[in-house]
């Protein structure tokens, strides 16, 4: 197969079958021509303000079928895409396009009275609003409506090579700012092709796509739909968290193919009736980004015994590196999935405290799927981003999780060395809170750390040493967190503290603080 753009490849289905549903939900839907024939329109109004190829186009907006058009567009153009997060605080999306260097922004008349906000400090230059607003964003930045973009001519498209920058995925960041995971349009693909060729995509397919455009899952969810010539169904965020809706719609909409986080298709067992209703048109039914507990899973095996169950896993560096499919039974006493042999594209490999190749240790992944690297950060790219650390050619990304390799050559997972989590899915850097809520001017000393919970994942406790007579009160720490952080991340609870209990060389003892936790049996 030929080098393509992730632009090319979807242009190339649409072709195929112009008249076709291609995105539907959150209050619209395009067939593969208009979808098309709009994102080349906003590309043409990309290029005429000037944005060139690996440019950053931040995208601000809800979930829609414009949204997903908006996407393409800048693939189009041959710039790369910064999807926000609609849900999470101004400041923290104005971090990030400060960051990214974004040049143009696409947003929603919801967003729009927001913009100047968001755009202070940056060196945007367009911004395409999708309905009537029209934000004042600054005397050098040039307004325009999305609908006139859209409208517009195709023109002639630059030349992007498959290794161009096509997006970068913030995720949360140790030193207590976001960081950007860059993907190229060989990476991306590398990846759908895996998806298409393993588990057999097909035009007939109806793909749902539940994950917000900032998260990884995506990916898979537009990229390998859409290059397939399948429809997508797009679902809100306010209806991605409503599990019985959900649970009675997956039927009604088709869906063959499902992506979630396992704390979703939880709560779509504890209350959407999922064991009743089952998933009838469900073929295949990918779950990642948190340990799956046993128990749970059982349930799910057993409401859908007909659809295959896969377990994917790998970073946001990674996309998928790892795979698992559930068996038709599952033991009593098991106490965990593994994550499964590596991807068939890629390798993997295990290093120990010594950095020699062993069964157990952490885990390396090589091949094309890889990052091209953080965002502006050269020091934090090369420190994980590495030659191969057993002298063979290439490189090859830490991803600081722990594994073992089990008798038929897969691996199981048990843990990470550092502090970094995952709560419904999302990957949570610890460190980052701790940074957020140790801006508080009374705030002497904070640790972020994680419970166990077999729904979420973790549920996140930040204990808290207060300056010397300095009044803190709990309400505050969350409102501090809730301005900075997105909802995922804002700590369950906070606890303060005289000091805090530390080991015998100084360092927190995180365990001590859960135990103590643990003993008081505090409810959720």
């Amino acid at each position: 197969m030929r080098q393509q753009t992730l632009f090319q490849r979807v242009a190339e289905a649409a072709a195929r079958a112009p008249g076709k549903v291609a995105v539907s939900g959150c209050g619209g839907a395009l067939d593969y021509r208009a979808l098309i024939a709009g994102a080349r329109g906003i590309a043409a109004a990309l290029l005429d303000a000037g944005v060139a190829p690996g440019d950053r186009v931040a995208v601000w907006m809800e979930k829609s079928p414009a949204t997903v058009q908006a996407l393409l567009g800048i693939l189009a153009a041959g710039a790369a895409y910064v999807a926000l997060d609609p849900k999470s605080p101004v400041r923290r999306c104005q971090l990030i396009c400060q960051d990214s260097g974004a040049v143009a922004l696409v947003t929603d008349q919801a967003h729009a009275p927001q913009v100047p906000a968001l755009l202070s400090g940056g060196r945007c230059r367009l911004v395409l609003v999708e309905g009537t607003a029209r934000p004042k964003a600054g005397p050098f930045v040039r307004v325009r409506p999305l609908s006139e973009a859209r409208a517009l001519p195709a023109s002639p498209l630059p030349d992007v090579s498959p290794e161009g920058l096509a997006y970068v995925l913030y995720t949360s960041g140790s030193t207590g700012a976001p960081k950007g995971v860059m993907h190229t349009h060989a990476s991306g693909l590398a990846f759908v092709d895996w998806v298409l060729r393993t588990f057999d995509v097909s035009a007939a397919d109806v793909f749902s796509s539940h994950a917000p455009f900032h998260f990884d899952l995506s990916i898979s969810d537009l990229y390998a739909a859409l290059s397939a010539g399948a429809s997508v169904r797009l679902i809100g965020s306010v209806e991605a968290m409503s599990a019985p809706w959900l649970a009675r719609k997956i039927t009604e909409w088709g869906i063959t193919v499902w992506y979630s986080v396992p704390s979703v298709l939880i709560a779509m067992l504890d209350q959407g009736r999922l064991e009743q209703l089952g998933m009838p048109t469900v073929r295949t039914l990918f779950f990642a980004g948190e340990v799956f507990p046993i128990a749970q899973l059982q349930r799910l095996r057993r409401a859908v015994p007909h659809a295959d169950l896969c377990n994917l896993y790998g970073p946001t560096e990674t996309n998928v590196c790892t795979w698992y499919r559930v068996p038709a039974t599952l033991p009593d006493d098991a106490k965990a999935i593994p994550i499964g042999p590596v991807c068939d594209h890629l390798e993997g490999f295990a290093l120990d405290d010594e950095g020699r190749e062993a069964d157990e240790g952490t885990l390396w992944i090589k091949g094309p799927n890889l990052l091209a690297g953080y965002w502006g950060d050269p020091e934090k790219t090369g420190a994980t981003l590495r030659m191969d650390p057993r002298g063979r050619p290439g490189l090859a990304y830490c991803t600081g999780d722990l594994v073992r390799r089990r008798a038929d050559g897969g691996y199981d997972y048990f843990g990470r060395r550092d502090h970094q989590i995952k709560c419904r899915g999302f990957r949570i850097e610890l460190g980052e809170i701790e940074s957020v809520v140790a801006g508080h001017p009374n705030v002497l000393e904070a640790v972020a750390w994680a419970v166990p919970d077999p729904k979420a994942g973790h549920r996140i406790v930040v204990t808290v040493i207060p300056r010397s007579g300095g009044p803190l009160e709990r309400n505050e720490l969350h409102n501090v967190c809730v301005e900075r952080l997105p909802n995922y991340m804002v700590p369950e609870q906070f606890e303060i503290r005289a000091e805090l209990p530390r080991t015998s060389t100084g360092k927190v003892d995180r365990n001590r603080l859960r135990a103590d936790w643990e003993a008081r049996e505090r409810p959720w």
